[in-house]
């Protein structure tokens, strides 16, 4: 049961039903868990392991179950696999030890440590944001574990806006006393996502504690404050850039990479940047669909995800 007390599934098909997404048919995945780098990882598992295996990460603040709808899609054309990735989700957070080591570093070892946990000898990898960049620095250093890549809406430079706004949205929705609060502000924040979808997704991204609801994510005020001085962390955030870009141009893999057309974190022009950067990359910008690519318009991002590794690895 979920939070709304009746089943997932049934939640599922409501979603599904208010958005016009029509899958073959509706699936439950399974939820696994695995230890990995001192931490309890969650993932769920689509079905259909004898198809080409597609490993998704999520972006910054979601889940796995992000991509939901379009797993429904894409799971019958691929052995669909969505991992929550540290401090979100169901996995676990960053121990106290762990806190002053780079969180980059720390995802890109558990990134490295879950694909070699699956065992396939190559996959086609996808992240989104935050997970985009994870499966950048994935792709830079393991080409020969990649069949491709899908990158969704991230690159090495992103613009303030988009992150100030959503960075507003996450302090401001920390904790609530009821879940239709969040609702509210989730609709006025995203407002070309219907809200049935919203909905669908803050069931899976919540969690209910003492004071109301708040986020299934290791937040701040639950960890000890790693203050640095301003200029510190400019610093640390030209490096990562430049490091990125570096690993951006070091990718050999066939690439996708989409943009939201009213992305407010990917701009057209870095788009433009990151496909010139790479060896063999194309771009799509997906319609109606923000930052979030997958969630506002599952259905033309499983689309183009699929048409172009159909195309590029033969697939009938």
């Amino acid at each position: 049961m979920t939070a709304t007390g009746i089943s997932y599934l049934e939640d599922m098909k409501a979603c599904a039903e208010a958005i016009g997404l029509k899958p073959r048919e509706f699936v439950q995945p399974e939820d696994h868990w695995v230890t990995l780098n001192g931490i309890q990882f969650h993932y769920v598992d689509w079905g259909n392991p004898h198809l080409p295996p597609l490993v998704l990460l999520h972006g910054g603040s979601l889940t796995a179950h992000t991509w939901d709808m379009a797993a429904l899609i894409l799971r019958d054309r691929y052995h669909v696999i969505a991992l929550d990735q540290r401090g979100h989700g169901d996995t676990g957070w960053t121990p106290e030890e762990k806190l002053a080591e780079d969180n980059g570093d720390l995802m890109l070892q558990d990134t490295e440590a879950f694909i070699d946990y699956l065992a396939y000898p190559r996959i086609i990898l996808c992240g989104m944001s935050m997970g985009g960049m994870n499966s950048i620095r994935y792709a830079a250093r393991h080409p020969n574990r990649l069949d491709a890549l899908v990158i969704v809406d991230i690159a090495p430079v992103t613009m303030q806006e988009g992150q100030m706004e959503m960075e507003a949205f996450r302090k401001e929705t920390e904790t609530m006393r009821n879940f239709d609060d969040f609702l509210e502000r989730a609709v006025k924040f995203n407002p070309q996502r219907k809200p049935a979808h919203l909905k669908y997704s803050l069931l899976h991204s919540l969690k209910q504690v003492e004071d109301g609801w708040t986020w299934k994510q290791d937040s701040s005020r639950h960890r000890p404050q790693l203050e640095k001085p301003e200029a510190e962390q400019q610093a640390e955030r030209k490096a990562r850039s430049e490091a990125l870009w570096a690993d951006v141009k070091a990718i050999s893999t066939q690439t996708l990479l989409m943009r939201g057309a009213i992305s407010k974190i990917l701009a057209p022009e870095s788009a433009e940047a990151m496909k010139a950067g790479m060896k063999d990359c194309e771009l799509v910008v997906i319609p109606n669909a923000g930052h979030s690519v997958q969630g506002d318009n599952p259905q033309a991002f499983a689309a183009e995800l699929d048409a172009y590794v159909s195309r590029r690895l033969g697939l009938k």
